[in-house]
């Protein structure tokens, strides 16, 4: 694809996503759709669902996009992903409103993502791990949506964390294609980046609006569409910068998915856990009493690690 026209839909869903961002909070405020800031003295209300912006941002730079690169090709693979993404965010949507089960979390972003799967297989992109699987792909693909839309949706509950491990996840791919040559995913890649980039400057500490799993849902989903797409080395790449989110997993799983993001917090502010560690989070606060944006940072940087390693291991062809 050409840079020019990718980087445009960047800074086009940027500053759609900008726009949208400040009448989304105006039109929450004073509605039921607000939530109280936990991590913060006084728990002040914040407006939710957030993710509206970010997913209309993103469809606003792929407008540009649709009309300039995509070859004719290529045109059924681009709207079966954007499909799958668009009914990741929309179930997000109906459980910032109505507060799904998680079955149906798990469910319904993999029911939404089967045509996908379908272009993949007519594709004939069935390379897995170096193995070749066959029709089972129509059925990996979703489950592969599935899972990496509920993995982004755990690792969140603090200002600015799921957006900025977004942002870092989606440069990490952007690069990781570029090395790769895999460009197929670029045209989701670099709205997602425009749009994440603009919430994280309304979502930063201390936070003006919520993502919601409207935000965190559609990103995951957004990621691993664009790797799916890709070549299978980006596959399993894409699949690595997940591992801070599979730990989460492995921690929520230890508390039977009860715990919460959320510390303790102290008259200075400053947050603290002592109960039993079923999250990342709960991991650095036991560490140290540490501020709430200390907190995001000290786990971008984890993120930031796995990306670095990963990318080495791409740029030295292993």
């Amino acid at each position: 694809m050409d840079l020019p026209i990718l980087v445009a839909s960047a800074m086009l869903s940027f500053v759609a996503a900008c726009i949208f961002l400040p009448w989304l909070i105006r039109s929450l405020r004073g509605t039921t759709l607000v939530g109280k800031d936990l991590n913060k003295l006084h728990g002040p209300l914040v407006p939710e669902m957030g993710g509206i912006g970010v997913i209309l941002g993103f469809y606003v730079g792929v407008g540009i996009l649709a009309a300039f690169a995509v070859p004719a090709n290529s045109a059924a693979l681009f709207f079966a992903a954007l499909s799958a993404c668009l009914g990741a965010g929309v179930v997000g949507l109906m459980d910032d409103m109505f507060r799904l089960r998680r079955r149906s979390k798990a469910i319904m972003p993999f029911v939404l993502a089967l045509p996908l799967g379908a272009v993949i297989f007519a594709n004939r992109n069935t390379v897995l791990l170096g193995v070749d699987i066959g029709v089972l792909i129509a059925l990996v693909v979703p489950l592969g949506v599935t899972s990496a839309s509920n993995a982004a949706n755990m690792l969140e509950g603090f200002n600015g964390l799921g957006a900025g491990l977004g942002v870092i996840m989606t440069v990490s791919l952007i690069l990781l294609s570029v090395i790769t040559g895999a460009q197929e995913g670029l045209f989701l890649l670099f709205p997602l980046l425009g749009a994440l980039a603009a919430f994280l400057w309304f979502n930063r500490y201390p936070a003006r609006v919520f993502p919601g799993d409207s935000m965190t849902l559609f990103t995951g989903a957004t990621m691993a569409c664009a790797a799916i797409i890709s070549t299978p080395s980006l596959k399993t790449f894409g699949a690595l910068l997940f591992i801070p989110m599979i730990v989460e997993f492995a921690l929520k799983f230890r508390g039977h998915f009860l715990g919460e993001n959320y510390g303790e917090i102290g008259a200075d502010g400053r947050l603290a856990w002592t109960g039993r560690i079923e999250s990342l989070a709960h991991a650095v606060m036991r560490w140290k009493r540490l501020r709430e944006w200390e907190v995001v940072l000290i786990i971008w940087a984890v993120e930031g690690a796995v990306c670095v390693v990963v990318i080495l291991a791409a740029a030295a062809g292993l």
